[in-house]
């Protein structure tokens, strides 16, 4: 299954972001995280949402395909039906005859 929410822009020959396109062209949460090569084998990433996953990779790709994956699978699990709480009368206190209370010495 194809998530193209998330696609893969290169601003620089060294530096990538990803961007959320389910959200507007104005919308500060758009860009996911910035990738930057920092040598010829490692690419650095600055998350700008935190997702939990690594911040080095082998591959710009390498790190769309992680975040396309992570966005797939659902982020807390799925409510349950709640457990029965039993219902009760409430306590009735035994009522007097003459209408008092009974005082406290």
């Amino acid at each position: 299954m194809s998530n193209d929410r998330y696609l893969l822009q290169q601003l620089t020959p060294i530096e990538w972001i990803v961007v959320d396109t389910s959200r507007g062209p104005g919308d500060p949460y758009r860009t996911v995280a910035c990738l930057y090569e920092t040598d010829g084998s490692e690419y650095d990433t600055i998350w700008l949402q935190d997702l939990g996953l690594p911040a080095t990779w082998a591959s710009p790709q390498e790190a769309l395909q992680a975040i396309r994956l992570h966005s797939g699978r659902p982020t807390r699990i799925p409510s349950r039906t709640p457990i029965p709480i039993p219902h009760r009368q409430p306590v009735r206190v035994p009522a007097f005859a003459d209408g008092a209370a009974p005082s406290v010495a």
